[in-house]
């Protein structure tokens, strides 16, 4: 007899065991639920912001078009006109070499010098050897 008393017993307390778990089945099928109708909305809620992003990014692009358009016409303007202004701009070359000036540079006055013996022409500036190659020569 004593063991019908633990027969059920247990089967109470088996009965008592699937009521928990279909309570706590009941409780996890509400949650997935909710968990599905908040991805639903979430979804629902990226795809609507990602056509919106979508739209600006193709106005973007259609601006972009536009400024780089509006920018090779100028870049071709700015082109043509500094090219005009180049060439109208230049002045002829000359065509001969500078004549060459009157007075002596002061490497050639010190050849002289040197020609004449004139003692510290080296140290002498272009003055100094003017009055000293004259001063020579009479």
């Amino acid at each position: 007899m004593a063991q019908t008393k633990k027969s059920k017993s247990s089967s109470g307390s088996t009965k008592s065991v699937e009521k928990e778990a279909m309570k706590a089945l009941a409780r996890a099928e509400k949650a997935v639920q909710a968990a599905c109708e908040a991805v639903a909305d979430s979804s629902s809620k990226l795809r609507k912001e990602a056509l919106a992003l979508s739209k600006q990014t193709q106005k973007l692009a259609t601006k972009l078009e536009k400024a780089a358009s509006k920018l090779a016409v100028a870049t071709e303007a700015a082109h043509a006109q500094t090219a005009t202004a180049t060439t109208s701009s230049l002045s002829p070359l000359p065509s001969a070499v500078p004549a060459r000036p009157s007075e002596p540079t002061l490497a050639e006055l010190r050849r002289e010098a040197k020609e004449n013996n004139i003692v510290g022409y080296s140290r002498l500036n272009k003055a100094d050897l003017l009055v000293k190659l004259a001063a020579a020569r009479s």
